[in-house]
């Protein structure tokens, strides 16, 4: 399933010599178990059931101006369900997408049409982004499809200055569904939140990077809420992904996760 491809959040893998670190890595302490940080850090941003309200804005060359997106998110991460509602442009309004493991369905409102969206389209762009189906989503796994591994500590991330990072790779399992050759992602040594995650295809070269800041305390959780996403083998090309509101441990509505409701035009 891995494919040396770039799909037009939430996984990680990064190598060192990309450029995002600059310095050398100082050794992780005694003890340190990548599996665990990895954990972690997903814990930080994902809770069992979670609500985002998030605005998306996209740049490209083959736009004039940049093109931006208001969308609500609901995850159920035991059950493996989400859906999420496109609230404008007006000419998305209304556009649904519901994940049922292992289906992934559509719905496009002003052909009144639903459409299920096949394994192999989970790494195409979403809405015009440079995330994928699978990054929203989030049909694979940074903690089953992958095994984990402590590169070390960075003391100065970029970015992020008073605050040191544990540097972990994600190598795919080799029958995982996963697109990426590998990701190396830095992890906040005290908050656990991601600061950035660089993917690589399978010939080691760095195709994605993904950074993450205006980093904020909800409960005991430290969440970014300002995500930026570059291709970097596409000039000109960006997204960032600005969340407006996070719910953790929230209460959801079965109903939500149904085809009734990606045929509604409002939740």
């Amino acid at each position: 399933m891995r494919r040396a491809l770039l799909a037009p959040l939430f996984a990680v893998a990064f190598v060192l010599a990309s450029g995002g670190h600059a310095g050398e890595l100082l050794p992780p302490p005694p003890g340190s178990d990548a599996a665990e940080i990895a954990r972690r850090a997903e814990d930080s941003m994902r809770s069992e059931r979670t609500i985002i309200d998030a605005a998306m804005t996209v740049v490209s060359p083959r736009i004039a101006t940049a093109r931006v997106m208001r969308f609500q998110s609901w995850e159920e991460r035991d059950s493996k369900r989400s859906f999420i509602r496109i609230l404008s442009p007006a000419k998305d309004a209304g556009t649904g997408f519901l994940k049922l493991h292992p289906n992934l369905w559509m719905y496009i409102p002003r052909v009144e049409r639903t459409m299920r969206i096949p394994p192999s389209m989970m790494l195409q762009s979403w809405m015009g982004s440079d995330l994928s189906n699978d990054d929203l989503v989030k049909e694979s796994s940074a903690l089953d499809d992958y095994s984990h591994r402590l590169l070390g500590i960075d003391p100065e991330p970029e970015g992020h200055p008073g605050h040191s990072a544990y540097v972990i790779e994600y190598i795919p399992h080799e029958e995982a569904p996963v697109v990426w050759g590998k990701i190396v992602a830095w992890i906040d040594r005290e908050r656990w939140s991601p600061l950035q995650q660089d993917f690589y295809d399978e010939d080691g070269e760095v195709l994605r990077r993904m950074r993450f800041s205006d980093i904020r305390q909800i409960g005991d959780r430290w969440v970014p809420h300002h995500w930026s996403v570059i291709p970097l083998d596409k000039e000109g090309y960006s997204t960032t992904v600005e969340i407006e509101r996070f719910v953790f441990d929230a209460e959801i509505d079965p109903d939500i996760f149904t085809k009734r409701n990606l045929r509604k035009a409002r939740r």
